[in-house]
């Protein structure tokens, strides 16, 4: 895991610099040009219009590329909180400067080319991302989705989730298509300590489950080794599934051996200790899988799955926290109760 760490740290270091370079040297331009600049009303060609479009562009297109960096691209989840916090301050010292300088303007043909050539690009990018987006946001109305508690403690953060294959890896598999991977952040910040190459390194192997549900055990899996399992009948690797309506299971997979107190008949709360987070079943790394079937064992064949949301809980997409309720998932949301 931190090879792939390092991977994103490098690209965020990129962006910051690229971000730093132009913001100075734009700078330095309007503090040279400043005798020369007229403001935006006070030009009479009609070049200024596409001023005013850029001027509109630049939030458009921040936005599609905040959404595209913080959701669609599920490495991020491995970027260190600061950093994130400096690609936004970053972001925003950008447009805010930017608008300024293009109410301000030099009246050069090559400065209007150049604009056009801007306006242009960051708003086609801009519509592009914004619009990958809400498809990624795409998701079953509350009404046809099903609302359990979120069955863990502390800060996880999705490495899959959704209803398209934009951010949930699920979506291909019918019997698994709103399954939520949720891993744990630790007290330092981080999916793991030292490389995170051993499964005790990861920050989510050893963190305790609670059911998301009241209802009664259906289904255990419990004896099956912490390490992965390609089998199709053992992906899930030590399960459990609880039935807490009358079509109704919810299943969660790859956890420890013989750490579920549970057996079949067995009635369970909301909040109850059920399992513990491992690493068995079809996974590269330790997390908790999630999702909503229609039939007690855990059949990746057959089943079919519900949308899952969570009842009230505090989630951070874009590098602020909101406490939200009855609310699905999407990758790299950090969620906490």
């Amino acid at each position: 895991m931190l090879e792939f760490e390092q991977i994103v740290r490098t690209v965020y270091w990129i962006i910051l610099g690229l971000l730093a370079i132009t913001i100075a040297a734009r700078f330095l331009y309007f503090v040279k040009t400043r005798e020369k600049r007229v403001l935006i009303s006070e030009e009479t060609s009609v070049f200024k219009y596409f001023r005013y479009a850029t001027i509109l562009t630049l939030p458009i297109f921040v936005y599609g590329f905040v959404a595209f960096v913080f959701v669609l691209q599920k490495g991020n989840m491995f970027a260190p909180n600061w950093m994130k916090n400096c690609l936004l301050t970053f972001l925003a010292l950008f447009v805010i400067t930017e608008i300024f300088y293009n109410f301000l303007m030099v009246q050069h043909k090559t400065n209007r080319i150049l604009n056009i050539v801007f306006c242009a690009i960051t708003g086609t990018i801009g519509v592009y991302l914004i619009n990958l987006y809400q498809t990624a946001k795409i998701y079953p109305a509350k009404h046809e989705s099903v609302t359990i508690e979120l069955p863990i403690e502390g800060k996880w953060i999705a490495s899959g989730a959704g209803a398209t294959r934009l951010t949930n890896h699920h979506d291909r598999v019918t019997s698994q298509k709103y399954a939520v991977d949720l891993s744990k952040i630790g007290i330092n910040g981080k999916l793991f300590t030292g490389e995170g190459l051993k499964k005790e390194e990861s920050n989510t192997y050893g963190a305790e489950i609670t059911s998301p549900v009241n209802g009664h055990v259906v289904w255990v899996v419990d004896t099956l080794p912490d390490s992965p399992i390609r089998e199709r009948d053992k992906l899930a690797g030590n399960h459990i599934v609880i039935k807490f309506q009358d079509s109704l299971y919810v299943a969660l997979a790859h956890l420890q051996p013989n750490s579920i107190p549970h057996s079949i008949g067995d009635k369970v709360v909301i909040g109850e200790y059920i399992g513990t987070a491992g690493m068995s079943g079809n996974t590269d790394f330790c997390h908790l899988h999630i999702h909503i079937q229609d039939r007690p064992e855990y059949d990746i064949e057959k089943g079919q799955a519900y949308p899952l949301r969570f009842k009230k809980f505090n989630r951070k997409r874009f590098g602020f926290w909101k406490t939200v309720e009855n609310e699905f998932l999407l990758s790299n949301d950090i969620v906490e109760k």
